[in-house]
């Protein structure tokens, strides 16, 4: 054999062999990565995000009409099912699809898995490959675990800048039986960003192609929605909220997915479900449910009691006025007069006065002016009206501490706020004492955070 002629055979060999990976491994071209897909940073641990799950469950339950038609609860759980197959990220969680009687075209998910799709979503879509997007879509913010997230931010927020997260309402978990009109429409554990969004519709998009379905059928049917079913959306939309070009960007993500195949975009069991779900009766239109929240009140809460209670957490302990309210959580706690917990312009439960301490930190963490500085950019980052205004070093009983001072847009309709945030480099790590007051009454606040300092015991 010439040299010539086994260079051609080493060529035909190699072609041989990249025809064959491709054949191997049809999604993608040779060389081409699957696409991955991070989580945010998280305090919870994917066991909790279950247990908080499943009160969330406990709460929707009492609140929701769950349809009850067995042929179409089976169809939306089989079809549930065999999408987790094709997620990518968390999927060790026990993962249930209902049907909520309910005609709203809406869906929802709790963190650890519990997916609920609005009956109206079912009778909106024209294809299964729709139905399936918009499950994909919900099982992303699942596996990319965007609930709990979000109420880690809060909690790194000390619960003075936003959503009091899992400080209030008994824990994370409380946050989610906060049911209003819609699902859930001010719970934390749901109120997902932009960013959140883009990722789950990315994660759907890659699930729809992973499942042989047309990939760009999610956001076809989010497109279809605002133009077809605009009154029936509002909620959809208020809950998921709509990414810039969302239609864009997901045609813009396919083409990393790999070369196009062969795709189904229907099946008969949909068409079936869907058929059964337009001959039933219309739901009754449900009642709004009544959700216990915040003062919304502008006035000053009662002046605190000279009186001091001690507050004993894990690793600390604190003297906080008599008359102040202690809302304990997995993190930490807040402590605030009555009244001092509002409900913001957003819908959202905010703390316009007291304090909270809770740990930012593990010991053998990042340095103390790494943590602080990371916790006031994640701040910002939800709060652009937040400044940071001076930062002094000092000692909190003995220890190394840092005292920044900020003001920031207060909960309480025009009016500004100031907060300090101590961080303490204690041996368990870093700990973090906030207070909060508007920037009109700081200064009749200040002996009292004082004197809280001043009690503060580290063990």
């Amino acid at each position: 054999m010439t040299m010539e002629t086994k260079r051609q055979t080493a060529r035909k060999l190699a072609a041989l062999l990249v025809t064959m990976g491709m054949l191997l491994n049809p999604a993608f071209s040779a060389g081409q990565e699957k696409p991955k897909f991070k989580p945010g940073f998280n305090f919870y641990k994917p066991a909790q995000d279950i247990e908080i799950g499943k009160q969330g469950v406990a709460e929707v339950e009492k609140e929701v009409p769950l349809l009850k038609d067995a042929a179409v609860a089976n169809y939306i759980s089989k079809l549930g099912h065999a999408l987790v197959e094709v997620a990518p990220g968390h999927k060790e969680y026990p993962w249930t699809f209902k049907v909520v009687n309910s005609q709203d075209i809406n869906a929802f998910a709790l963190p650890g898995g519990f997916i609920y799709i609005n009956r109206g979503v079912l009778e909106a879509a024209e294809n299964e490959g729709q139905l399936a997007g918009v499950i994909s879509h919900e099982i992303g913010h699942v596996v990319m675990r965007h609930g709990t997230h979000r109420a880690s931010q809060a909690q790194l927020g000390g619960g003075a800048l936003g959503v009091l997260g899992g400080i209030l309402g008994g824990g994370a978990g409380g946050q989610a039986a906060q049911i209003g009109a819609g699902f859930l429409t001010t719970s934390i554990l749901l109120k997902n960003s932009r960013g959140a969004e883009s990722q789950s519709d990315e994660i759907g998009t890659y699930m729809l192609y992973e499942a042989g379905y047309e990939p760009r059928a999610m956001a076809e049917f989010f497109d279809i929605l605002g133009k077809k079913y605009p009154q029936r959306t509002v909620q959809f939309f208020s809950d998921h909220p709509n990414p810039d070009n969302r239609s864009k960007r997901v045609n813009k993500f396919i083409a990393k997915l790999g070369p196009a195949k062969q795709t189904r975009n229907d099946t008969p069991e949909f068409q079936s479900a869907k058929k059964r779900l337009l001959a039933m009766p219309a739901p009754a239109k449900a009642q709004p449910a009544t959700k216990p929240a915040p003062s919304t009140s502008a006035g000053a809460p009662a002046p605190p009691s000279s009186r001091r209670l001690q507050y004993h957490g894990e690793g600390f302990s604190i003297a906080h006025p008599e008359n102040w309210e202690v809302h304990q959580g997995p993190s930490g706690v807040t402590m605030a007069p009555a009244g001092g917990i509002f409900t913001g312009a957003d819908g959202e439960w905010a703390q316009a006065y007291g304090a909270s301490v809770m740990r930012l930190a593990p010991r053998q963490g990042p340095e103390l002016e790494t943590v602080t500085g990371d916790v006031i950019k994640s701040w910002q980052h939800s709060n652009p009206a937040l400044r940071a205004l001076q930062q002094k070093k000092g000692k909190v009983r003995g220890l190394p501490a840092l005292s920044t001072t900020l003001e920031n847009d207060s909960p309480l309709a025009g009016q500004r706020e100031t907060l300090v945030l101590v961080t303490i480099d204690d041996p368990k790590g870093v700990l973090a004492v906030i207070f909060v007051a508007p920037q009109s009454e700081y200064r009749a606040y200040q002996p009292t955070f004082s004197a809280m300092l001043k009690s503060l015991e580290i063990r």
